[in-house]
């Protein structure tokens, strides 16, 4: 016990001086702030830019540029508009360009929250509830982008997936490799010959 005691310390030391920080992304809303993007990019599974297209029931978003999250070429379909009651729902207007925080717990996209979506025009993004200013759309997918260290783009259908070069990498690597594995098979019997022991 005598030799835990130090350790208990640290440990106690260390959880009381670590900052607490409050996320305004706590609770069940995603609120992205142009301000304050850390909360809201950590609380988002999803961050896209994307075009929103009319399907039925709901809109879908077709994805220009993933910013977080898992990328993909299909479409993203949402669940329900339906949100926990603080949270106002999105409204996602068709054809438009958006930037959209998203969950995707529970095996699909929710609905966005209207304080976690920007309609994008003529290098403006504005936020869908309108509580925040305009800002440069540029600059904050760079912000966004700064702070997830992510930008793809999804794949068209007429690429092909990115494969393995045979004829440039494995064969040359292959062929360089068996001939040191050669040089030393050499090398060993004539040293067993000089020095059979």
């Amino acid at each position: 016990m005598r030799r835990l005691a130090p350790s208990f310390a640290l440990a106690l030391a260390l959880l009381l001086a670590a900052p607490v920080h409050l996320s305004r992304a706590a609770g069940p809303c995603i609120v992205a702030d142009p301000e304050e993007l850390q909360p809201a990019v950590l609380a988002a599974n999803l961050i896209v830019v994307a075009e929103v297209r009319e399907a039925s029931p709901f809109p879908e978003l077709a994805p220009e540029t993933f910013l977080k999250g898992t990328v993909t070429g299909q479409v993203i379909r949402f669940n329900s508009p339906a949100l926990p009651p603080p949270c106002q729902p999105a409204a996602i207007p068709r054809g438009a360009r958006v930037l959209a925080f998203l969950s995707t717990e529970g095996g699909g996209a929710s609905w966005p929250a209207s304080s976690a979506l920007y309609v994008i025009r003529d290098g403006t993004a504005v936020r869908s509830d309108g509580e925040a200013p305009p800002v440069s759309a540029v600059e904050l997918l760079e912000r966004i982008r700064a702070l997830t260290g992510q930008q793809a783009a999804p794949p068209s259908s007429g690429e092909s997936a990115a494969g393995i070069d045979w004829t440039g990498t494995i064969l040359p690597v292959g062929a360089l490799l068996l001939a040191v594995f050669g040089i030393g098979l050499v090398l060993m019997r004539t040293w067993h010959r000089i020095d059979p022991s």
